[in-house]
């Protein structure tokens, strides 16, 4: 009973205390009521701050589909890719078998010697994305076999292989053939004249033909005179011997005849093909 009576003693003690604390504990306002009568609180407001523009005083509040929740990501802009422009140091591999299309610069003939110089211009620029042949890039060519026209009907020859690549003053190694000599096909590297020998063999049956035609015509003569006419076997007779000896011994006569000759002027286009894989430097 002590113990409980002295717990109330300790209870009320505290609610004594904790009720003058509170009591103590006061907002003192008299400092903004005094500022309120001196100075009018809107007033300063309106003076301070800017006035409204007109158009926003009964402006209406914009309306909206979109949907603000979710959040916008912007990409950055993509920058312009731009062609890589030639420049030194670039190369460009071109594979075996590849085909260019040249110019001669001068005219050549099968009276060239060999070791002669030839030379080819690129017709057209060859063009990639990080390199181009211009159209000023030399070929070079040497002429590895030659000879006039010959006897049996041989035309005249023309071997010329490519050996260099003249690019921008740089001259480089490459090794092709020509395919193609002013339109018309070259088998084997060969720039051939024509062989005439069988139109050479027709060709060496002309004196004989022109005899039978003379010795007709004699024959004819003598068969329209009644004094002559015994004679006229004869020529006949002779003209067909010399044609016949003439037409047997053709094959023979022809082999001292000479084939056609080579003369290719300049501009004329020419194709060259690659040997081998070439990778050419600028």
């Amino acid at each position: 009973m002590k113990c409980l009576n002295k717990l109330l003693l300790i209870f009320m003690s505290i609610l004594y205390l904790c009720s003058s604390a509170l009591a103590a504990f006061d907002i003192d306002t008299s400092v903004d009521d005094a500022i309120r009568k001196k100075y009018n609180p809107k007033k300063i407001e309106e003076d301070l701050l800017p006035p409204l523009p007109n158009n926003l005083k009964n402006d209406v509040p914009l309306k909206s589909n979109e949907n603000f929740s979710k959040p916008v990501f912007s990409a950055p802009p993509l920058k312009e890719v731009k062609q890589t422009k030639f420049s030194q140091g670039q190369h460009i591999t071109l594979k075996r078998g590849t085909k260019i299309t040249v110019r001669l610069t001068s005219g050549i003939s099968d009276k060239l010697s060999v070791g002669s110089k030839i030379y080819f211009k690129l017709s057209k620029p060859i063009r990639t994305r990080y390199f181009s042949l211009p159209e000023n890039t030399r070929f070079i060519g040497v002429i590895t076999d030659s000879h006039s026209p010959q006897l049996s009907g041989n035309g005249g020859l023309i071997v010329i292989k490519i050996e260099n690549i003249t690019i921008n003053g740089k001259t480089q190694e490459i090794n092709a053939k020509i395919t193609k000599a002013n339109y018309k096909k070259i088998f084997f590297n060969n720039i051939k004249g024509k062989r005439t020998y069988l139109k050479n063999v027709a060709k060496s049956t002309e004196p004989g033909r022109k005899f039978y035609g003379k010795m007709w015509s004699k024959t004819k003569k003598l068969a329209n005179d009644s004094v002559t006419l015994i004679f006229s076997p004869f020529t006949l007779i002779t003209g067909v011997a010399v044609l016949g000896v003439n037409v047997i011994g053709s094959p023979v006569f022809a082999l001292f005849s000479e084939g056609g000759s080579i003369s290719i002027p300049a501009n004329s286009p020419f194709e060259i093909k690659l040997l081998e894989d070439t990778t050419i430097y600028n």
